[in-house]
């Protein structure tokens, strides 16, 4: 079993009462932005300060609006529901007091696969995230604002 930095349900308090598994090791690579979108090799960020990548046509800000444009530019457009559609993939954004949080893909089976900031990835229920309880900022995910889709790609990875 893959192990995560730290323990993960104590950053995420309420995780420990949720239906989840770890399925990746810790790893600096990369965020929950990259790998909703399937990559394993950058750290996303929309962050005013952050000399991560972010597209050059898009400006730096962590609305959940400006974000929802980074996915479009993916192919994503908005959904209403995270319902499992055949070859449909799809995201749940999340925020904080109305600043984007976390992102969480939909996997083929219906459960959800998210890369906890820089600690591990995890399958898991799409509601486990939800929760104002973390003492730690950057673990603060807040509620799901939003909800993308696009075509599923052939290549996607499946692995949570």
């Amino acid at each position: 079993m893959s192990s995560c930095s730290g323990d993960i349900e104590f950053f995420l308090p309420g995780l420990e009462l949720a239906d989840y598994r770890i399925t990746s090791d810790a790893d600096w690579a990369y965020n929950c932005i990259a790998w909703a979108l399937g990559e394993t090799d950058r750290w996303w960020s929309p962050s005013l300060q952050s000399r991560d990548y972010w597209p050059k046509q898009l400006p730096r800000g962590d609305s959940v609006e400006n974000v929802a444009r980074a996915f479009a530019l993916a192919g994503f457009v908005r959904c209403d529901t995270p319902e499992l559609e055949p070859d449909v993939e799809k995201i749940a954004l999340f925020a904080d007091e109305g600043r984007f949080t976390h992102v969480a893909r939909q996997l083929a089976s219906g459960r959800w696969t998210s890369k906890i900031g820089r600690n591990c990835d995890i399958e898991h229920d799409l509601n486990a995230l939800t929760s104002r309880r973390s003492s730690f900022p950057s673990y603060r995910y807040g509620e799901i604002v939003a909800y993308m889709q696009r075509s599923r790609r052939q290549d996607a990875q499946e692995n949570g």
